[in-house]
């Protein structure tokens, strides 16, 4: 059921978001207790970790799967008999490796090289007889990237092995596929203690749970000049999220558009403009506290005033380089002022 909180918030520059929430997101983690010779497995140890802990906003369940084939099988049965989840992030144990490796890739092919709880040891075959040779993750790569970009005790693996771990991503993606479930599925390989403490991997897993869960939009704005070479700003009306706050005009990408299909339709019901948008000029990734957002502004060239008519704004204003700041950009559009401000708008002709 939709819910609309209204979240005060006492910055320097605005008092009021409207933030629209779908209700808790609902996530699945799971890990493994202690296989071959090794003592123990840290992913068993976040598993408990998670089970004693809140996460705000988020509703948290566990599942320690066993070390055989009744495991692998487990998840992808929850979801072939209706449990839903919003994510479900495999946790597993992989010790040689020096960082938290997120798995990028699931293969349908066993080459076991030592035997699970069970004594199976499969050493060639595939896991699901006349599937895909792999399936990649569905979670949203670039959010994660992002996130992540400056963190070096994470990256991204094509090799997830092909002992329990790989059988078990293989068999819950292969199922979410074949359901056209949109539950968001990512296996992430652990090290070792002595490589990086346990607080530390249970921090960015909380942190990998939040990107996942996290609404992601992709938004376009449009890059307008008038013949003395300012730029446009709109400005946004009272009734709306962020009201009196300044803006490229543009708005959400909706499914099935490329950007300038998303920034024609949306200029022509904003400012009544026919334009054909020519270039993306800058992008900008912002993490806003109900969602993460994908700014694209797109050269839209000279358009003259007159054509121009305020649909969705209650104010416009054309600026200079060095009156930028005369208006309140929105937390997005901001980043991209600074830099213009410092290194100049773009060209209107760069086609």
């Amino acid at each position: 059921m939709m819910k609309i909180a209204i979240i005060c918030m006492e910055n320097t520059n605005y008092l009021l978001l409207m933030q629209i929430t779908m209700g808790t997101p609902s996530v699945l983690i799971t890990g493994y207790p202690k296989f071959s010779d090794f003592s123990n497995n840290i992913s068993e140890k976040i598993l408990s970790i998670f089970k004693e802990i809140d996460i705000l906003d988020i509703d948290i369940s566990t599942e320690l799967l066993s070390v055989d084939e009744d495991g692998s099988d487990l998840v992808a049965k929850k979801i072939n008999l209706g449990d839903n989840f919003d994510a479900i992030i495999h946790l597993g144990f992989s010790s040689k490796s020096e960082k938290i490796r997120f798995e990028k890739y699931a293969y349908n092919e066993y080459s076991m090289s030592l035997s699970d709880n069970s004594g199976r040891c499969i050493s060639s075959g595939e896991i699901i007889q006349n599937k895909i040779t792999r399936h990649r993750t569905n979670v949203n790569e670039i959010v994660i990237n992002e996130v992540f970009q400056d963190d070096s005790r994470v990256e991204w693996s094509i090799n997830p092995g092909r002992f329990v771990c790989n059988e078990t991503y293989f068999k819950t993606l292969n199922m979410i596929y074949n359901k056209n479930n949109k539950t968001k599925v990512l296996f992430v390989h652990l090290p070792p203690e002595n490589i990086l403490n346990i607080i530390d991997q249970t921090e960015i897993i909380e942190r990998l749970i939040r990107c996942i869960t996290k609404p992601y939009i992709e938004v376009v704005g449009a890059l307008i000049f008038d013949e003395n070479d300012r730029i446009l700003s709109c400005r946004r009306p009272k009734e709306k999220s962020w009201p009196s706050w300044w803006e490229f005009p543009g708005g959400k990408v909706e499914f099935g558009e490329n950007p300038f299909q998303a920034l024609s339709r949306e200029l022509k019901e904003e400012l009544s403009l026919n334009v054909s948008p020519s270039k993306i000029i800058a992008e900008q990734f912002f993490d806003y506290e109900d969602k993460y957002v994908r700014l694209m502004v797109l050269n839209c060239g000279i358009i003259e005033e007159d054509q121009i008519e305020l649909v969705e704004h209650d104010q416009m204003r054309w600026l200079h380089k060095h009156e930028l700041f005369e208006v309140n950009w929105l937390p997005a559009d901001l980043p991209i002022i600074e830099k213009w401000f410092v290194e100049g708008i773009p060209s209107p002709h760069q086609y």
